[in-house]
């Protein structure tokens, strides 16, 4: 078996095979070569095994297997309930005693997606998250019945996690290094808890500026690290015919087609995708899982009949780029092997001048999670979509094809200066049991056909008073990365679409949430909306998230007699910058404490959670700052 390995420009790449492949050279010294501050591309002479990456969500991967090792050992029954082998699992809506081993790993639970609060640290370890994980979702209700149809669902693989441990008497990164990390003979694979985080390849932001390790909480959902050559070698198990891990009957069933109901995503048990239709017409097999952190992203890809497995890990960029690069090694690699992939170029759409008739009957407004949303036909030359109830104000255009289609376009129809946005967006409707929605072009479900809702003018009044308000995080640890990024929530409402406010759909004074839900995937990641006031303070709470925020009016203005800040566990203490033009502060922070100053976008320019940056920190006229940390500790400040 031939390992192949390179580490380029951010990209670390590990090919397995059983046999050699000429495309790659791999010298002696193995050099590599890495991005260093400045942005100037430097030899370092470095093995690339002294790099350790998360691997986001190909971690997945990883706890599926040791479910199907005990599956094998007749430990778990796939469709047994999860109860059976987490008995205190509970939730706020009793169809979860519905819930199965296997709806877990195929993605169709229906829980609620992803409780986000303390899952991404910076420079810090911690148990809380997994400890606290089963107490926190008790509060959530389903949005679906299990089984109904596949919506990705990283819960549902933290639950994996509690399983394998409960069943093994050993925590899951135990579990991992002896029952697969072990068998295959890898040195570069765990967790925050037995690997030295000091060896994780550099996350920057800003550019060039770097940031403490990224430590992942939710080990069997996105926290296991490695390199790319144990990630490849880990593919390998997959191999038909190899038995180190596990049965050929488990990998076959992993591998099986688990597309359920309305669902577009070809989910195996644990594979993102068991189907690629270029590589299925050319009769292989290629299985395929991505994985994403904030800051650190994998791909694997494994072809089992032809014993090919690739990964890519990045430090930056995206697990789309990442499974690209994957996937061209994969067709080098079959190519060697006599086996050559097409993949045909997608036809330039045809545009029309005019919309059917029959399609201005899909003018209205539309929804989904995020936003509220009108479509029109103007003067039938294109379809206009605008935003009417979001985060986001946007306007777009888009034009329709002669293959029934509508492309986003890039500058005004109207006028006739536009062209095909790049890439190339389309969309569709489609109407199914009395329910009209606009797919894309991949046949997932985007948005809703949504009708205005009747409540009260006390219920409009209240959500309308929220309107463009911005509500800031404070339930985060000081270590939470969300401060580095999505740390906030605007809401919006709009005469337009009465009773919305967002994607979501009020309920009363101070609830909002959900009546409808769309298959698949586009509906990942819910979570209802929940105002509550203390001490004369409003904070939107999404508690399927484990997320808490205060109002953007309950925030005061950082003043010179601001000396010092006393600071309270889950309770963030921000500031509005206003006139701090040339002005510098000096901080002395704590441990188990940190700081982070964003500019009037809410861009970040500063964060004590920056390698070397130094306790002087220059502020912008206008933006944010914000004091995170544990009861007991103080932040001074000197200017």
């Amino acid at each position: 078996m031939t390992n192949i390995k390179k580490l380029y420009a951010g990209f670390m790449m590990g090919l397995v095979m059983t046999m050699p492949l000429s495309i790659i050279s791999v010298n002696a010294e193995d050099n590599c070569c890495s991005y260093k501050n400045t942005g100037t591309l430097t030899d370092t002479n470095a093995d690339s095994g002294d790099y350790i990456l998360n691997i986001g969500s190909v971690s997945k991967m990883y706890v599926t297997a040791a479910v199907m090792q005990l599956s094998d050992q007749g430990k778990v029954d796939l469709d047994a309930p999860v109860t059976d082998y987490i008995p205190d699992f509970r939730l706020a809506d009793e169809r979860y005693k519905d819930i199965t081993v296997r709806m877990l790993m195929n993605h169709t639970s229906g829980l609620m997606g992803t409780q986000y609060g303390g899952i991404f640290l910076l420079g810090e370890k911690s148990e809380e998250y997994h400890d606290t994980f089963l107490k926190n979702i008790e509060g959530e209700h389903l949005k679906a019945d299990p089984g109904t149809f596949n919506c990705y669902c990283n819960d549902g693989f933290t639950l994996l996690e509690i399983i394998v441990e409960r069943v093994s008497g050993k925590t899951f990164t135990e579990y991992v290094e002896e029952n697969i990390v072990r068998p295959l003979s890898v040195s570069n694979t765990g967790s925050v808890w037995d690997m030295d985080m000091d060896r994780q390849a550099p996350i920057y932001i800003n550019g060039n500026i770097k940031l403490e390790p990224e430590c992942v909480s939710a080990i069997g959902a996105g926290g296991v690290v490695s390199n790319a050559e144990d990630v490849a070698v880990f593919g390998s198990a997959f191999f038909t015919g190899n038995d180190v891990l596990f049965s050929e009957e488990a990998k076959k069933e992993m591998a099986v087609n688990n597309k359920t109901g309305d669902s577009t995503e070809n989910f195996g048990l644990g594979w993102d995708e068991v189907e690629k239709k270029d590589y299925k017409n050319a009769g292989v097999t290629v299985l395929s899982k991505g994985g994403d952190t904030d800051f650190q992203h994998a791909s694997l890809v494994v072809a089992p009949d032809e014993k090919i497995s690739v990964a890519v890990l990045s430090s930056g960029g995206g697990s789309g780029i990442n499974e690209k690069m994957a996937l061209a090694l994969m067709d080098e690699a079959l190519t060697e092997q006599g086996i050559n992939i097409d993949h045909p170029e997608k036809e330039k759409p045809e545009l029309l001048s005019e919309v059917p008739e029959d399609i201005l009957r899909y003018e209205g407004l539309y929804a989904n999670t995020n936003m509220t949303i009108g479509i029109s036909f103007p003067n039938r030359q294109y379809m206009r979509v605008v935003s009417v109830a979001g985060e986001q104000e946007f306007e777009e255009q888009f034009m329709y094809t002669k293959d029934n289609t509508f492309v986003k376009m890039s500058g005004d129809v109207a006028s006739g200066n536009a062209i095909v946005s790049q890439p190339m967006e389309a969309y569709s409707f489609m109407e199914k049991n009395g329910q009209v929605y606009l797919m894309d072009s991949y046949g997932g479900y985007s948005l809703y056909k949504a009708s205005a809702k009747n409540v009260t003018s006390d219920v409009q009044s209240a959500w309308d008073e929220r309107s463009g308000v911005t509500y800031y995080l404070v339930s985060g640890s000081a270590s939470d990365s969300s401060y580095t990024q999505n740390n906030h929530i605007t809401l919006r409402t709009s005469e337009e679409a009465p009773g919305f406010v967002n994607g979501y759909q009020m309920q009363d004074e101070k609830n909002a949430g959900f009546d409808f839900v769309m298959p698949g995937t586009g509906s990942r990641d819910m979570s209802d909306l929940r105002m509550e006031e203390v001490d004369g303070k409003e904070y939107l709470c999404l508690d399927d998230y484990g997320w808490k925020c205060i109002s953007e009016k309950n925030i005061p203005v950082f003043t010179d007699d601001v000396k010092s800040v006393e600071i309270k566990s889950g309770e963030a203490c921000w500031y509005k910058l206003d006139g701090a033009k040339n002005e510098t502060i000096k901080l002395d922070i704590p441990e188990n404490a940190s700081v982070y100053v964003y500019d009037k976008y809410m861009n970040i320019k500063y964060s004590s959670k920056m390698i070397g940056y130094g306790d002087s920190v220059p502020l912008p006229e206008y933006g944010m700052i914000v004091f995170v940390g544990e009861t007991g500790s103080t932040i001074s400040i000197s200017r």
